[in-house]
């Protein structure tokens, strides 16, 4: 947050005029006290009233040092200081202390002249003015540093923070940037197998591939829709996959089988875009390679703050390990990128071959709920 902006200006005049007064009154408090503490056997009732000195000589010093916080501010911004500019800008520096120190000599003198008459205190008595200038100079030199060294904190931390947040932005995009390539990556894929099924269905099933064309039509068009996004909502991603296990249907008719289980208010919650289809074409690809049908159960369910996805099939299961699927392959590895992109360490992607046959493939992914968007 910062202090400086518009809309913190009147919290910080605040903020700075109780940070004064505080510092004002225990200046004042503690002449009082040493005045106390050595004549405290000689004090009268006049000698009380006096306390009152001390608390306006600290008022009026805090304060009207105060009023130049702004311009010495000021200077600091039009003559940064740094290493490189060291010795070359100590004089100017030294010099700016001066003229502070005198400018705030002179703002005390006066406010203290206007107010000691004016509360019937009678004059106000400065004392020798040339040694008072210095005395006053002793303690103007040292605050004026200790308001150097905050506002270089100030900066410094303002700079980091400035820093962090282009370098969020920037692995945003990046991160933004890598999934646009990995969907760019899955969908020609995509594209290129679906068609090549359709041009061999063409010559088997004239109707069929007219049926897969049409469906594929729908399917580019809502993919292109939410081509920009890198999560959709459940209830959009399983019309997607509908769409495309419609178009494998019309290819492999009775020979692919595939049962979709839902949990009950789970249709807004988000998923990766994209993410069933290549999953869904891993198993039918390798089904259909080694049997006389394929089935698929893809189940959907929430445990708690997850979404668990479960993909079942009764293929031949996985041959390779771990890395040599992720490896070997664009859909598996894909997904996993994607995964990895979207929700960091907060995921889970494993699978596992069946004992009676086939893969048993599990997403566990953070669950969050979208509006239904039209």
């Amino acid at each position: 947050m910062n202090l400086l902006d518009g809309r913190n200006k009147p919290k910080l005049f605040i903020a700075v005029f109780i940070i004064a007064t505080i510092m004002a009154l225990m200046s004042a408090s503690i002449n009082i006290s040493a005045e106390l503490a050595e004549r405290y056997y000689e004090l009268t009732p006049a000698d009380w009233a006096k306390a009152i000195y001390p608390l306006i000589d600290e008022l009026t010093g805090v304060y009207t040092f105060w009023l130049l916080v702004p311009a010495i501010l000021a200077f600091f911004k039009r003559f940064p200081f740094n290493k490189n500019n060291f010795l070359k800008l100590i004089p100017l520096y030294l010099l700016a202390t001066i003229v502070i120190g005198l400018t705030h000599t002179g703002l005390m003198y006066i406010t203290r002249s206007i107010i000691y008459p004016a509360l019937d205190l009678g004059n106000y008595n400065y004392g020798y003015i040339p040694y008072r200038i210095v005395m006053e100079y002793l303690k103007q030199f040292i605050v004026f540093w200790i308001v150097f060294i905050v506002y270089t904190i100030y900066k410094m931390n303002k700079r980091n923070e400035e820093q962090n947040l282009k370098t969020a932005k920037l692995e945003e995009q990046l991160t933004r940037a890598r999934l646009e390539t990995l969907k760019m990556q899955l969908n020609p894929h995509f594209l290129f197998n679906t068609l090549n099924m359709i041009s061999s269905t063409m010559y088997e099933d004239i109707h069929a591939a007219d049926k897969m064309i049409a469906n594929l039509s729908d399917l580019l068009r809502i993919t292109l829709k939410s081509s920009s996004k890198g999560e959709n909502i459940l209830v959009k991603e399983i019309e997607i996959l509908n769409l495309y296990t419609d178009i494998m249907k019309a290819r492999f008719k009775d020979k692919l089988t595939i049962e979709l289980h839902l949990d009950k208010d789970i249709e807004n919650a988000m998923v990766p875009n994209f993410l069933f289809q290549p999953l869904v074409e891993n198993s039918i690809k390798y089904g259909m390679e080694n049997l006389s049908g394929t089935k698929i159960e893809i189940t959907v369910k929430r445990i708690e703050t997850k979404l668990l996805i479960e993909i079942v099939d009764n293929g031949p299961g996985m041959q390779k390990n771990f890395n040599e699927a992720l490896s070997s392959g664009v859909g598996l590895s894909n997904t996993a990128e994607r995964l990895e992109k979207l929700y960091g360490n907060d995921f889970e992607f494993n699978w596992q071959n069946r004992e009676e046959g086939g893969l048993y493939l599990t997403i566990e992914i953070p669950f969050k709920v979208e509006e239904l968007q039209q």
